[in-house]
């Protein structure tokens, strides 16, 4: 299970658990367990009988007739910071402890169709400490500019970044940047705040699959990467109130979903990353 999985895992359930329990299973889609009324047509649907879709603050109930494909909202021409150049982030790591684990492969991919990556030297468990640093320098850069660096799970790839530049005494992320690591745009929290009640997992193949965003080679830098930058303009276009936010004000708002969502995980990591000292 790739790191995004687990965060996928991480912040899955709660409040969507919740307004389920006690449905039952009508061809394997979630029906009504109490007498309730049709979303749609207000009739009378009895116990059992109908069929659950998350709406925009809870479940809903509907007769099987009225029930609408579940899928995501229609994408919009509204404008947001989805239409401005982004730059997307990921990491191949030899395991999720940021303390502990090296980097074996990075990679950075451009709305622009431009790519870079960086691979471990034949024979090499981790990134050489030039590759460190170039990598740092390019994902650094347009924040520098104040553009949005788009980075799956935030606090994975950017803790254990942080770790592996002090561990080789390179400048982290937070001394090279003289405003902050800022501004961040975590698809999986946007996600997870945009549509708060569907069911199923989080992972990033699962809301890639959601969104109908391809993603061929999970688990590779390259294709997390170009898969996280399409979800994040994908999420945007499709839910106009997340587009709205300027670049600075939607990396405080992910601060605050971002603890909402992991609240009943006292030992999530901070978002967007937590600095970390290495350890051997």
């Amino acid at each position: 299970m790739s790191p995004g999985e687990r965060a996928g895992e991480q912040v899955e359930g709660g409040a969507a658990e919740r307004a389920g329990e006690g449905a039952g299973e009508r061809a394997g889609e979630r029906t009504n367990a109490y007498d309730a009324t049709c979303a749609r047509c207000g009739g009378p649907v009895p116990a059992g009988t109908g069929l659950l879709r998350h709406g925009p603050k809870s479940w809903e109930v509907y007769h099987p007739a009225h029930a609408p494909t579940p899928g995501p909202p229609p994408r919009g021409d509204h404008p947001g910071w989805h239409r401005r150049p982004l730059l997307s982030l990921d990491i191949g790591a030899t395991g999720n402890r940021p303390a502990v684990d090296r980097i074996h492969s990075a990679a950075l991919y451009g709305s622009d169709g431009t790519a870079r990556d960086w691979r471990a030297d034949p024979g090499a468990d981790a990134l050489s400490p030039a590759a460190l640093d170039d990598l740092a320098d390019h994902a650094a850069a347009p924040l520098a500019a104040g553009e949005l660096l788009v980075v799956w799970f935030a606090p994975h790839v950017l803790s254990t970044l942080h770790a592996e530049l002090v561990r080789h005494g390179l400048a982290p992320l937070t001394e090279r940047l003289t405003t902050g690591v800022a501004p961040i745009c975590d698809p999986l929290v946007l996600d997870r705040h945009a549509d708060r009640y569907r069911p199923g997992g989080r992972s990033l193949r699962a809301v890639a699959d959601w969104y109908g965003v391809p993603l061929d080679h999970p688990g590779d830098p390259a294709a997390d990467a170009t898969a996280a930058l399409l979800l994040a303009q994908e999420v945007a276009a499709r839910h106009p109130p997340l587009a709205r936010f300027s670049r600075p004000a939607l990396h405080a708002e992910q601060i605050l979903w971002y603890a909402d969502q992991t609240s009943r995980h006292p030992d999530a990591p901070d978002w967007p990353f937590t600095p970390v000292e290495p350890k051997p």
